[in-house]
């Protein structure tokens, strides 16, 4: 399907609709969006730009509510087209490197503490894939943090629950999707139906590569479609060199 072609205006309100749907978890309307965004145009005009995101395919129109929400092709183009790099701030860098530089003293599994680490700093749920070069078939895969990922409004329906519940108890699809970033020389986004369907289709995987003399592998962190992008990118991209440097 070919990317949509939107001016200045529908870009700036596009991106303003989907960091808020980020921060809200809920419909976003036209007015949260000239007010919290100071825009000198008209609530009419911004309901018109939504409707024509929305014929675009790029938002959508929940019928219990005046607002819109992004789409999984609104995130895509988010991600691609509008989205800004979010260095992590110098405490948080501080912080993580002090818990990263104490690792060996702690005598237990660099990768483990590696993954907690992610879980914990990200709120997602957090995964590492590891391939021994010495013995290239020899896969492991750890987790952590599936009560962030379960924490998410998008998962307490029951249905929803339960199917993200048998996702994370047989997670050979996750293994797989998790596999696809093992090349990946920076960190990047994979979006809902990119990854698979059922349960799957709910989620998003922001995930890295991670290569050094002894493992390949993956890193990475799943949680719902509506997740904070450009934060997960940078935290993700830092713990994943950092672990190379152990491994």
């Amino acid at each position: 399907m070919p990317r949509p072609q939107l001016d200045e205006r529908h870009r700036r309100i596009l991106k303003f609709v989907v960091e808020s749907h980020v921060l809200k978890a809920e419909p976003v309307g036209s007015q949260y969006v000239r007010v919290a965004y100071h825009l000198s145009i008209s609530p009419a005009t911004i309901r018109c730009a939504m409707k024509r995101l929305e014929d675009e395919g790029l938002l959508d129109h929940p019928h219990t509510s005046a607002g819109r929400v992004p789409t999984e092709a609104g995130y895509r183009y988010y991600v691609d087209q509008l989205m800004e790099p979010e260095p992590i701030p110098p405490v948080t860098r501080r912080a993580l490197d002090r818990e990263i530089t104490a690792w060996p003293a702690t005598g237990k599994d660099v990768q483990d503490l590696a993954v907690q680490l992610l879980a914990r700093s990200s709120r997602q749920f957090a995964m590492l894939a590891v391939h021994f070069s010495s013995e290239a078939p020899l896969q492991r895969l750890r987790f952590g943090g599936a009560e962030n990922i379960a924490a998410q409004p998008e998962f307490q329906t029951a249905d929803r629950l339960r199917s993200l519940v048998t996702l994370l108890a047989q997670p050979a699809p996750l293994t797989r999707a998790l596999d696809t970033f093992m090349d990946s020389g920076s960190a990047r986004v994979t979006i809902g139906r990119e990854l698979g369907e059922g349960a799957m289709r709910a989620c998003s995987l922001v995930g890295t590569g991670i290569a050094s003399t002894h493992l390949r592998g993956s890193l990475g962190v799943l949680g719902p479609v509506r997740m904070p992008y450009p934060r997960l990118l940078s935290l993700v991209s830092y713990v994943g060199a950092r672990l190379a440097e152990f491994a």
